[in-house]
This record gives C-alpha cells, sequence and structure tokens, in this order.
C-alpha cells in the first residue's frame, strides 16, 4: 500500500505490516517508523527520495517494537528521535528476545531523545504510554495529521502485550480524540479520520469488559468491530496476555 495524502505527506505499508510515515516539512522529510526489515526500509528510503527529492532530515520512532524500529539501520548517520523509554529498551533486546525474530542485520537505537514530549513549528510529539510504556504520537501541525503508532489498530485486531495497559490506552486515545486531527495514520491498516480511532475505544472497552466477566465470547465476537478485523490469532493472544496480568 502506497497511500500519497498529497504532495507532502505520503504512508506506505503492506497488508497488515506496520506503516511508514514519510512528511515532506519545509525542504527536508521526516520519516515515523521504519518497518522490520532493513530491506524493505532500504526501498521506502529510495521510493520517499524519488517522491520528494529533498534529504531525509529525520526519522522518529514511535515505541520500541522491532517492526516500527528495526528499519533504523537503513536510516543511520540520520538524526534518529525517539523517547528516552524507547531507547532504553531497545538496548536491552537479548539473545532470547531476538530469537523469536527473523534474522537482523543491526539495531540501530535513537541517538536523540525525549522525555515526554518533543515539539517545534510543525512537529509535536508526546509519549503516552498504553500499547507499551513508551508508546508516542506524532502530529504534524500543518497537516492536521496524527502517526499514532500502535495505539491505533484500523482493520486488525490490536497487539496487547504484557506491558500494555488498557486504562491508559483509554486515557491516550482520549488525548488524541481532543486534539481532533484530520488524518491518522495507524500503527497498522489504512489512514483513516477520528472514526478509526472512535472503533479502537469501543474495541478496548469491550475487551475490558470480556476480561472483567461483563461480556461473553459469543457477545464480543458477533461484533462487526471484532468479527471484521484481521489477524484473529491476535485476538486469542492479546486476551492470554491480558488474563497473565490479571493473575500476576
Amino acid at each position: 500500500m502506497i497511500k500519497v495524502l498529497n504532495d507532502r505527506v505520503v504512508v506506505i505499508g503492506a497488508e497488515g505490516s506496520s506503516n511508514i510515515t514519510g512528511v515532506l516539512v519545509k525542504n527536508s522529510v521526516i520519516v515515523v517508523d521504519t518497518s522490520l526489515f532493513a530491506e524493505k526500509a532500504r526501498k521506502v528510503k529510495e521510493l520517499l527520495d524519488d517522491f520528494f527529492k529533498k534529504p531525509i532530515e529525520m526519522v522518529v520512532n514511535t515505541h520500541y517494537h522491532p517492526d516500527h524500529t528495526f528499519g533504523n539501520v537503513a536510516f543511520e548517520g540520520t538524526k534518529i528521535l525517539a523517547s528516552e523509554l524507547t531507547k532504553s529498551f531497545m538496548e536491552v533486546f537479548d539473545e532470547r528476545y531476538l530469537s523469536k525474530l527473523p534474522p537482523i542485520e543491526k539495531i540501530v537505537t535513537p541517538n536523540f531523545t525525549f522525555d515526554e514530549e518533543y515539539e517545534d513549528k510543525n512537529l509535536f510529539i508526546k509519549r503516552l504510554g498504553g500499547h507499551t510504556l513508551d508508546s508516542s504520537i506524532v502530529f504534524f501541525k500543518q497537516e492536521k495529521l496524527l502517526v499514532a503508532g500502535d495505539l491505533i489498530f484500523n482493520g486488525f485486531h490490536a497487539e496487547i502485550v504484557a506491558d500494555s495497559d488498557l486504562d491508559e490506552w483509554l486515557s491516550a486515545l482520549k488525548f488524541i480524540e481532543d486534539m481532533r486531527p484530520a488524518w491518522i495514520v495507524p500503527g497498522h491498516g489504512e489512514v483513516a479520520t477520528l472514526e478509526c480511532l472512535k472503533a479502537m475505544q469501543r474495541y478496548l472497552v469491550k475487551m475490558k469488559r470480556l476480561l472483567d466477566g461483563a461480556l461473553n465470547l459469543h457477545d464480543a465476537m458477533s461484533d462487526e468491530n471484532f468479527s471484521k478485523r484481521k489477524f484473529p490469532e491476535l485476538f486469542s493472544w492479546s486476551l492470554e496476555n491480558l488474563l497473565h496480568q490479571r493473575r500476576s
């Protein structure tokens, strides 16, 4: 999928893969997230170079997960920005964690960091947590374009991991909603408007009700907001993670 929103915004993804966003800001390009694979990231870089014909000024990682950061190697030497938490999480990947992933060329961690927020004239980045402790949003003010990372899955089941916090996640979505973006780039799925955020809110609320025993599995899966999402294996895996959290 290559989605050209206008002559300043390009979003690149595939069926279910993480999205990479390129935005022209003045005379240079900012890239958000870099995918799992170095070779894919290099091809995306070539595409962005050809489309914008401007230098890539900065790469931003929304959170530490490999499918959003391991393509950083294709941008080595460029300013790579992320929260301090994202950098610290990436620095402690161990052999056990990496053994579950495809072979990687090299881990390139962010070389510039912020604590909770980063802002300049056209760019606003804020760490909100929720999906992961370090999950951050990236907002391009002129475009009213919000890159949500994995705080939003559009058309796919959410990946709820061991360090996810559903209450914090819902608070993060409310923060995004209050920003009133014109466009939202989800971590996975098609570029959309606020409607995909509202669907994500409903999804997480029902996950909480399911976990609390206030909703049964049949009723949850009869909801099209669940039944029509792709990657159903993520749903059962996420539920297992939530149940394990409760038992811990």
